[in-house]
């Protein structure tokens, strides 16, 4: 009988505590849109491979989002949905034309003949002005289209499959009615709420396992010793106030526990930390709340071991599940599992770019290596477990029909397989109990194996002293007011714990971007002013004034002078690049850790343009491709190349005219740095034309290039072919 190469997916689903209580609005729909698109038929797989078990994690905040959703729950977004076109107002006319395309265009604009109308009527800029002005070219029917689109889209292709009503709705396309939309909603509504009763069937069945968060989902170690953020960063600065809040890890756990055995009937046996961030502070509480296995980021294991070893250890070391006992706690052991970061990453955020049967084909030779390594190369009688972990939602709206053939043909390979078994934690855990013990556990999260994202900058460290000053006045107030009713000390605890929530934290300091940044840094000063408000006390003026600074989704500024970079592939002088434009692309809600261009600098003399890529050397896979594509604007089928490979010898440049020629290039050089000149002639542009490019990343496989990065994302960046006035001009800008 050959032995089996265990598989655990899980899925993470989570999002924060949107609804200010004071008021009971929701200030922003992702719940209600992931309901739709995400939650429910991410289960369902199951149904349709008899031998697929999946594992799903569910944060108490969000199921508690499901149900109000399932009831009357309202944000902005649908009730500008349901409101009649004939009464829209000026002002909600903008709102719309401004958020209503809140999707990726290219899967879920472009492919829907109608929406695309609608999207192309509005145009690409959105300024209020320009917003102001377009209003006039919408009919009634177009603002009706609109609001039902802008809901439609997000319906995932298992629905337009098996009901009826919405696969209607995709056939009708146009003409849509207020009866439509408000049945759109009703619809919208019932799927909130079998989305939890679904999953505890599931579960009962054995076919999927769910396992649960801390409740407002906040990072644990954070909450019990801040300190702990220095042992992974010494350089980190702390805020001022810092204090231990034990007690309300111990308490968001304990909410966790108790709202998951009411809506499943049982007790949870897993446990995600929030952002998989651990440490030993956190282990007695998961143990005494009787959780069997907590999960991280294979980062976490290598970094523990070498505190044991003072080696670092190869990468197989993850493919297998430990048993903590720490030297430094007393507590029942708890089993760990560490996700396998590569893949578990490539699925969540450069798959979407491959052709999808590329994308499977490329998981079974990894798998496969990975059996090879872990059996035929090593006759222990231990079974095997690659751990795959990534968000349950956000990347599948990158991914063409919503991913749907993507993981078709992802199971279809797990299941079919005669080497792969998919598995319940919990299943594999009882099946294995006699592992390896971890006696000591290193304190970080999934990203970069520390706590950078939610402590340290100066805006998450202004939001910690907020949530630190916010809980003290709580609590003083409470000991000298004794008389306060039940009801509003736990509403204003409750709002202390959604302060403590790791999203609002995501969104402060520069490592992420979101156009609706000053959403998420309103909802927080809001739950912290909620508390003062409930004891009829007059918030801080503190609290009214924004945490965030406000910033484009990237760093991207333009040349402000003439530069001439020695091409040398080093920083040869501090000051060469000084004047250079710079673009430095962001993360959003998605977080790619192992990025390969950090930053792209460009300017120019009357001669030529000049191009530097940062790049991460100790990441680098061997033989990348990177193609950087120019083109004048306004002249789209003129695209030109500069092409090359980087590889240990990094010797072959070419490049490519839009008419196919093909000669070597020879003004680059690749040491710490890309750099390379492009005279203008070979670009046949002239003083005062503008240049578009983008760099694209690829490598092979399977005879075939994918595409692993690009930046940007989506657009271009701009340079000018400069004359001799353009510094002028653009000091009198």
């Amino acid at each position: 009988m050959k032995k089996k190469l265990y598989i655990a997916i899980l899925y993470h689903q989570h999002q924060p505590y949107y609804k200010d209580p004071i008021n009971s609005k929701y200030y922003l729909p992702w719940v209600r849109l992931h309901a739709i698109k995400d939650y429910y038929d991410m289960c369902v797989w199951v149904e349709k491979f008899d031998n697929l078990k999946l594992n799903f994690n569910y944060v108490p905040s969000l199921m508690l989002q499901l149900q109000d959703y399932s009831k009357d729950a309202v944000d902005k977004e649908l009730e500008l949905t349901i409101k009649l076109a004939q009464e829209l107002t000026f002002e909600d006319k903008v709102y719309i034309l401004k958020n209503f395309f809140n999707c990726n265009y290219n899967t879920m604009i472009a492919p829907y003949k109608r929406y695309k109308e609608l999207y192309d009527k509005r145009g690409n800029i959105i300024s209020e002005d320009e917003l102001s002005r377009k209003i006039k070219y919408f009919n009634t029917q177009d603002w009706i289209d609109l609001q039902m689109w802008s809901n439609l889209v997000w319906f995932d292709p298992y629905w337009r499959e098996n009901d009826e009503q919405i696969k209607l709705y995709f056939e009708k396309s146009t003409n849509f009615t207020q009866q439509d939309k408000e049945e759109l909603i009703k619809k919208q509504r019932w799927i909130c709420g079998e989305i939890i009763k679904k999953h505890k069937q599931l579960q009962e069945e054995k076919k999927i396992e769910v396992s649960v968060s801390a409740f407002y989902h906040p990072i644990l170690p954070i909450l019990c010793d801040p300190q702990k953020a220095k042992v992974s960063n010494p350089n980190i600065e702390l805020p001022k106030n810092i204090f231990s809040l034990k007690e309300d890890a111990f308490k968001q756990v304990n909410l966790a526990i108790d709202f998951y055995y009411k809506n499943f009937g049982c007790l949870p046996k897993g446990f995600w930390p929030s952002e998989g961030a651990v440490s030993e502070d956190i282990i007695p509480i998961i143990s005494q709340n009787n959780i069997a296995w907590i999960a991280t980021d294979e980062e976490i294991l290598k970094n523990s071991l070498y505190l044991i070893n003072k080696s670092y250890p190869q990468k197989n070391v993850i493919y297998k599940h430990y048993k903590i006992q720490l030297i430094s706690q007393q507590h029942k052991p708890v089993y760990i599992i560490f996700r396998d970061r590569e893949l578990s990453d490539k699925i969540g955020f450069i798959y979407y770019r491959w052709n999808y049967k590329d994308a499977i084909k490329d998981i079974q030779d990894r798998l496969i290596r990975v059996y090879n390594d872990v059996y035929k190369n090593n006759h222990s009688n231990e079974t095997a477990l690659v751990s795959i972990i990534l968000d349950g939602e956000n990347c599948w709206e990158f991914y063409s029909n919503d991913g749907n053939d993507f993981l078709n043909e992802f199971y279809y390979m797990l299941t079919s397989n005669e080497y792969f078994e998919t598995t319940l934690v919990s299943e594999y855990i009882s099946k294995n109990p006699n592992t390896e013990i971890l006696e000591v556990l290193w304190p970080g999260s999934w990203i970069n194996a520390n706590y950078n994202i939610w402590i340290g900058h100066n805006e998450d460290n202004t939001a910690w002293d907020y949530v630190y000053k916010t809980r003290n006045f709580l609590i003083e107030y409470l000991k000298q007011n004794n008389k306060i009713k039940e009801e509003i000390r736990q509403l204003c605890w409750q709002e202390i714990y959604t302060a403590e929530g790791s999203d609002w934290f995501w969104w402060f300091g520069d490592e992420h971007y979101t156009s609706q940044s000053d959403i998420f840094d309103f909802l927080f000063r809001q739950h912290l002013k909620n508390v003062y408000l409930f004891l009829n006390h007059q918030p801080p003026k503190y609290l009214d004034i924004p945490i965030k600074e406000q910033k484009k989704y990237c760093e991207y500024t333009l040349p402000a002078d003439f530069i001439k970079p020695k091409i040398d592939g080093k920083i040869s002088d501090y000051f060469e690049w000084c004047s250079a434009g710079k673009y430095i692309p962001m993360f959003s809600s998605m977080h790619q850790i192992e990025k390969i261009v950090s930053s792209i600098y460009f300017g120019f003399d009357l001669e030529n343009l000049y191009l530097r890529i940062d790049y991460n050397k100790e990441k680098l896979e061997e033989n990348l491709i990177f193609n950087i594509f120019l083109r004048k604007k306004n002249y789209p089928q003129e695209v030109f190349c500069v092409k090359f490979l980087l590889d240990k010898q990094n010797s072959k440049y070419e490049f490519l005219n839009y008419e196919g020629f093909v000669q070597e290039f020879k003004y680059i050089m690749i040491d710490k740095i890309i750099e390379l000149k492009i005279p203008f002639f070979i670009l046949k542009t002239f003083p005062c034309q503008e240049i578009q490019f983008f760099v694209s990343i690829q490598k092979e496989f399977q005879e075939k290039m994918v595409e692993l990065e690009r930046i940007p994302e989506y657009d271009f960046i701009e340079i000018i072919h400069p004359d001799k006035s353009y510094i002028k001009k653009f000091w009198t800008i």
